[in-house]
This record gives structure tokens, C-alpha cells and sequence, in this order.
């Protein structure tokens, strides 16, 4: 099996094909570069990988993710396309996964992270920085925490972890254990492991990730 990496313009592989350019053989592992702010230039750039590796039958999908977040409506997009995505998926968080990074890291079945990253802070925010009115905070974070709960279940991560990624009253126990209280947010580091955490599976260095297929 080899790994792809697939960029904006073109397709960078181990052997060039005749005409230059790169091909995806079948069981090929994908790297997909998730990097930047979360915008709709994202969303269809992710399209057009997925779609490609899809047709190509590759083996999995890996999303390289460095991003700070983005546009939340950019987000619901691309959780919409991974979570119907026909082939496995992984994320390797090097090295940030923030805000509308970690809804997407979710949506992927296979979450590793680098020895210095961290995934989480996805609280809804004005494009300023400010905080949502009141009444219009309620309503996304309802619905955000609805959605971020089914795709955490739907990829087999701890839905609680992923809800308090975004709603700071969510309280996460792990057996009688109180590992995350209300009143912020919830940020994982990498050496901050917790049993069915999100962040379940890891690389052992950062240049590499290990696979189980």
C-alpha cells in the first residue's frame, strides 16, 4: 500500500505517471492536507478529494489537519461529505484541530494527533471574536451539539467528549469519574489520554502514522 498526498493542484506519488502526472492505484492510502481556515474553498477542494479517491478505490483517506477552525456553515459541509464518504478515514491532527478542526476531526473514523497538538475549543463565536447573542448562542450550540453527537457515534468516538468540545456546560464522566467539570470548554492534548476518548488512537511520531488495515 502507498501513501498519496494529494494537493490543490495536483497529485504528488512515489512514481510518476507517463504523462506526469500522479495516479491513484487501488488500495493507495490518500493523504488529504487539511490545513488553514475553514472556508468553503476548503469544502470543495475536500470534495474533489474525496470523490478521487473514491472513484480510484483507495484503501483509506488521511486528513493531515492543521487548522485553528473557521466558518461553521464550511464545517457542517465537510462533516456532511466525511460522514458519507464510502471508504475508511482517518485525521492526524498536526498540529491543531481547534474550533470547527475538531467538529471535523469527529467526522473521521480514526483520530491520531502529533506529540505536540491538541484538538477541541469549538465553541460558537462572531467572525470578531465576540460571543453570539444570547438566544442565538442557544440555538447553535443545540444544534451543533446534536450533530457533533451523532457523527462522534457514527465514527465510534465518545459523544460526551465531542459535545463538551463546543458546550462548556456538558460535564463528561468516564465510568464515576469526573474527567472534564462544566464551565469551560474542553481542549485534549496529545498526552492527555483518557479511556474511549475521541483522541483514542495515536501516532507514535509525529512523521508517521500507523494504520491498522
Amino acid at each position: 500500500m502507498r501513501a498519496i498526498v494529494f494537493t490543490t493542484t495536483l497529485f504528488l506519488l512515489v512514481a510518476a505517471s507517463v504523462q506526469g502526472r500522479e495516479v491513484i492505484h487501488k488500495g493507495d492510502a490518500v493523504v488529504v492536507p487539511l490545513r488553514g481556515e475553514v472556508a468553503p474553498s476548503l469544502l470543495a477542494f475536500l470534495r474533489r478529494a474525496v470523490k478521487t479517491a473514491e472513484s480510484d478505490e483507495a484503501s483509506a483517506i488521511i486528513f493531515e489537519m492543521n487548522t485553528y477552525g473557521g466558518r461553521l456553515d464550511a464545517a457542517a459541509d465537510i462533516v456532511n461529505v466525511l460522514n458519507q464518504t464510502k471508504i475508511p478515514t482517518y485525521t492526524f491532527i498536526n498540529t491543531n484541530a481547534g474550533s470547527a478542526g475538531a467538529l471535523i476531526a469527529i467526522a473521521t473514523q480514526h483520530i491520531y494527533m502529533a506529540p505536540v497538538s491538541a484538538i477541541g475549543a469549538a465553541a460558537p463565536i462572531l467572525p470578531t471574536g465576540e460571543d453570539l447573542p444570547a438566544t442565538a448562542k442557544e440555538k447553535t450550540i443545540s444544534y451543533w451539539s446534536a450533530l457533533v453527537r451523532g457523527s462522534a457515534i457514527k465514527n465510534g468516538h465518545n459523544p460526551d467528549l465531542a459535545e463538551a468540545f463546543m458546550n462548556k456546560e456538558k460535564e463528561v464522566k468516564i465510568g464515576d469519574r469526573v474527567v472534564h467539570p462544566k464551565g469551560a470548554v474542553l481542549t485534549l492534548m496529545r498526552r492527555k489520554r483518557l479511556k474511549r476518548s475521541t483522541a483514542s488512537r495515536y501516532s507514535q511520531k509525529a512523521s508517521s502514522i500507523r494504520l491498522p488495515i
